[in-house]
């Protein structure tokens, strides 16, 4: 009975940890961005063969206008986030195209500069660009790891304001257990309860289990089921209650550790983004004008 009923288990454990199937119209933006990667390729060596020096600019100034180009359609999911109507199309999919047209902005990008710095303007925009791409490339990663992750340790979805919210709750009521019990009871909810409930370990062991609170508890309460001997009969229930409490707050800490690296990422990426749209705006300018 036992080998058969965790057959499930562990096959849905394997399930939630395999990678989604890739979608036909992911797989078609594949294609086409590398039919394009290969496109640009032969686009620069081309544009290094030619002997004609007018020749040569042009063709490395079409790469930077397509670049550019390129750039601006992928920044346009910012825009897509304020649009409230849905004939605008699904997030996920203007999600895939600012993945995939970033990528091709940053092979014609790479391919107009010739690989190669330049003056301190050119420098500081190919620097932006660079920590553009990375922070870029750090989001497809949370996009695809951190959604899966928080859906499979929460009971049900909550943000950030509720997660803080539940966070003071479970802290107020392990203060409050521990203020009406004996000297005993508050040396261990204030000492070892408490260490726990902040403990990075522990927190580290619900991303790599998946698990939720409910799955961790009895593993949780046996740990600390020896501290109950220590203590008056009538404190029992009380510490179990402080128990349930401290990995509450682990659990809410590991859900808003998640939440604020999305949130940081995201600023981050804004800001190099925009410092990179306008250094590029002033580069355009002065090879336009001077």
């Amino acid at each position: 009975m036992s080998a058969a009923g965790s057959m499930p288990a562990a096959g849905a454990r394997r399930m939630s940890k395999a990678r989604p199937p890739v979608k036909a119209g992911e797989r078609l933006w594949q294609i086409f961005t590398l039919l394009a990667v290969l496109g640009l390729g032969w686009w620069y060596y081309t544009a290094h063969r030619q002997p004609s020096p007018n020749r040569y600019h042009g063709l490395v100034l079409a790469l930077g206008w397509i670049g550019i180009a390129m750039a601006v359609l992928a920044a346009m999911l910012s825009a897509r986030k304020r649009i409230a109507y849905q004939g605008a199309g699904r997030m996920s999919v203007w999600l895939t195209a600012h993945i995939y047209l970033g990528i091709l902005s940053a092979f014609a990008i790479l391919f107009h500069c010739g690989l190669r710095a330049g003056g301190p303007l050119s420098t500081w925009l190919l620097a932006f660009f660079a920590l553009t791409i990375a922070s870029g490339l750090m989001g497809w990663w949370f996009s695809r790891t951190f959604p899966p992750l928080l859906t499979a340790m929460e009971e049900r979805p909550a943000i950030m304001e509720d997660l803080l919210l539940v966070r003071a709750e479970c802290l107020q009521g392990m203060l409050e257990l521990a203020a009406g019990g004996s000297p005993e009871f508050r040396t261990l909810v204030e000492g070892p309860l408490m260490k726990d409930a902040g403990s990075w370990a522990r927190m580290f062991r619900f991303y790599r289990r998946r698990s939720t609170v409910a799955g961790e508890l009895p593993g949780f309460q046996k740990e600390h089921a020896a501290e109950l001997s220590g203590l008056k009969r009538q404190e029992h229930l009380a510490y179990q209650r402080a128990v349930e409490y401290a990995l509450r707050i682990n659990k809410m800490n590991a859900e808003i550790l998640l939440q604020r690296a999305m949130r940081g990422w995201l600023t981050f990426h804004i800001v190099c983004t925009g410092t990179m749209f306008g250094l590029a705006a002033i580069h355009i300018f002065t090879q336009l004008y001077y």
